[in-house]
């Protein structure tokens, strides 16, 4: 079985702006809950699910939220960094994806 390929995006919510996007890429496993166990390591707790609508009406969930207190690179002070997991075996491809 191949590894498991994700997406990660940063969400600063104090200020409720994007961070960043790591785009599509392979991770180290090819199992859900021993990924999960490092991303929560990483990025803090879970804080619910990532759901992407379907054409059917259907909510899908797709992946995790984590969130943690990080610190800014050029001062002393604290946000709250929301980080999304998008995993691409539950994601429902488009055309041209």
């Amino acid at each position: 079985m191949e590894n498991i390929v994700m997406r990660e995006q940063w969400v600063n919510r104090t200020e409720n702006h994007l961070l960043g996007d790591s785009g599509w890429y392979e991770s180290f496993t090819d199992k859900e809950a021993v990924l999960f166990r490092s991303l929560q390591k990483e990025y803090g707790r879970c804080t619910g699910k990532v759901y992407v609508d379907l054409p059917s009406e259907e909510a899908r969930p797709i992946g995790w939220v984590f969130i943690k207190r990080d610190k800014y690179d050029d001062t002393d002070e604290y946000f709250l960094k929301e980080t999304w997991i998008d995993l691409r075996h539950r994601y429902p491809l488009t055309e041209g994806e």
